[in-house]
């Protein structure tokens, strides 16, 4: 799936995680939890190279008004219909819920998935990607939600300083558990750049 982002345009919008093979949101559409409590830091930031597995991953592609809409769409979209569609597959998830964003304004035009054991057929609104083995650069982002934008132009800059190329758009992996993990600054996603 091609990119429309522009460098320095980004939308992180995670509120669903899998947590011991369940799928479960948070009750806060940005992912914050008291934190009013945390005192503002900036986010911690590690770059990493790496190799990313072959993946077969369920998506459903959607669009949305607002943030908050998408916060919405997500928390239908992954228990219900992709939900129900590992159920009636007898398929597993295979790792964190991921997302792709295509636009930085409205209407915000996302694809929300999951990796899973095998493939299916597509279904109604959900869809199958393969994704081959490859190599990536990897921001892990300990932080709120909505400062991940930082973490962008690092990776961006790592990439051009190496004399990398992406090869594809970036994408997001919701790793860390708002649900469990009150402080934002302990919470991690995984801002997925691939390149060759």
């Amino acid at each position: 799936m091609k990119s429309f982002l522009k460098p320095g345009y980004f939308l992180t919008i995670p509120i669903i995680f899998c947590v011991n093979g369940f799928l479960v949101h948070s009750s806060n559409h940005t992912g914050m939890h008291n934190i009013d409590k945390i005192q503002p830091q900036e986010p911690t930031i590690t770059l990493e190279q790496k190799a990313t597995p072959k993946r077969t991953v369920i998506y459903v592609t959607d669009s949305a008004a607002s943030t908050a809409e998408i916060t919405q769409k997500f928390m239908k979209i992954i228990p219900f219909e992709l939900g129900g569609y590992l159920k009636k597959n007898s398929l597993q998830m295979m790792g964190p819920p991921m997302a792709w964003y295509t636009g930085n304004k409205a209407p915000y035009i996302f694809d929300i998935g999951a990796p899973v054991n095998k493939a299916a057929a597509a279904d109604g609104r959900v869809k199958i990607r393969e994704m081959d083995a490859g190599n990536a650069v990897v921001a892990h982002f300990y932080g709120p939600y909505e400062l991940s934008w930082k973490a962008y132009p690092l990776a961006e800059a790592w990439i051009k300083e190496h004399n990398k190329t992406a090869d594809g758009a970036p994408y997001e992996v919701y790793i860390g558990d708002p649900g469990v993990e009150k402080d934002p600054y302990k919470i991690l996603t995984d801002i997925v750049f691939p390149v060759k």
